[in-house]
């Protein structure tokens, strides 16, 4: 890949943040469950290059009373990649959807990108106080995700320098490191070991934002702001996020959480991909959803 692409990808970012984006005739939001009258409803709702397979044990979840929804972006599981994302009108779906059950418990599960919609569907779900999000490594309003592209584009440029080399994957593939373990691992004799093992485990499974799945799963994120409707939501917000996130460092996050009267479960030492680097994490969120745990307990 030229040089020259990696800025061309960030004006092209830029650019269809500004255009409108048609609606979706389907919403994309798929389940295996067959509750008919479910007592609750949980919703998966992933980022930029992942799908639900991110939250791990919670696709299990369905049961005779409780429903999983997956919400697939733009270019992931046979989804095209026109509409691209559009942070509001997702969050419209997944509420509608919602506000078809007006007696279930409703558990909103966002991941990155996907804790901006849940951010923002929670404000348009009837009786929002039935409604619990949980903001796993939480996208940030504007300039968040613009200040996140910035950053990118200096981390990928210095991965490919240090690689010396411009291949796609193969300078994705490192970045994903750096992503896994926050900034300033290299510093570490025992994260530089866990970097080799990181490389071993996820060879061949990483995608990269090409193909157009990058522009159209994150551009809208670079304009979002918090609405009226977020702001004044009932729901019980919770964030967890990593200490050393690259992508949404802590103190943005934490910027958002006061806004929203939400408390900030801290990962130390942890980066972007703390689904990944906490396997143990979801057993924390379906404690906090079933309010069966203080949320940082």
């Amino acid at each position: 890949m030229k040089p020259g692409l990696w800025l061309v990808l960030a004006a092209g970012l830029v650019l269809a943040a500004c255009g409108r984006t048609p609606e979706t005739a389907k919403p994309p939001l798929y389940t295996a469950g067959q509750a008919t009258a479910p007592d609750q409803i949980t919703f998966l709702l992933p980022g930029a290059l992942t799908t639900a397979d991110i939250f791990g044990p919670a696709n299990d979840w369905n049961s005779a009373r409780h429903l999983v929804i997956e919400y697939r972006l733009p270019g992931m599981r046979g989804e095209p990649l026109s509409p691209p994302l559009d942070i509001l009108r997702a969050a419209t779906q997944v509420a509608a959807y919602a506000n078809r059950y007006p007696r279930a418990r409703i558990n909103l599960l966002g991941y990155s990108t996907g804790a901006a919609i849940a951010i923002e569907a929670a404000g348009r779900i009837t009786d929002s106080q039935r409604v619990r999000v949980v903001a796993i490594s939480s996208a940030t309003p504007f300039p968040g995700a613009a200040l996140a592209l910035a950053r990118g584009i200096v981390g990928i440029a210095g991965t490919a320098l240090r690689e010396g080399t411009l291949d796609r994957q193969t300078v994705w593939d490192e970045y994903f490191i750096t992503l896994y373990l926050g900034s300033g691992w290299r510093q570490s004799s025992e994260k530089r070991a866990i970097a080799d093992a990181i490389r071993r485990s996820f060879e061949g499974r990483i995608n990269t934002p090409g193909d157009g799945r990058g522009r159209s799963q994150s551009a809208s994120l670079l304009a979002w702001t918090l609405s009226p409707e977020a702001l004044d939501s009932a729901a019980r917000i919770t964030f967890f996020h990593g200490e050393n996130d690259p992508v949404f460092p802590l103190p943005q996050v934490r910027r958002l959480a006061a806004r929203l009267n939400a408390p900030v479960c801290v990962l130390p030492e942890d980066g972007h991909m703390v689904l990944l680097s906490r396997p143990d994490l979801m057993e924390r969120v379906k404690r906090v959803i079933a309010d069966q745990a203080s949320p940082c307990g």
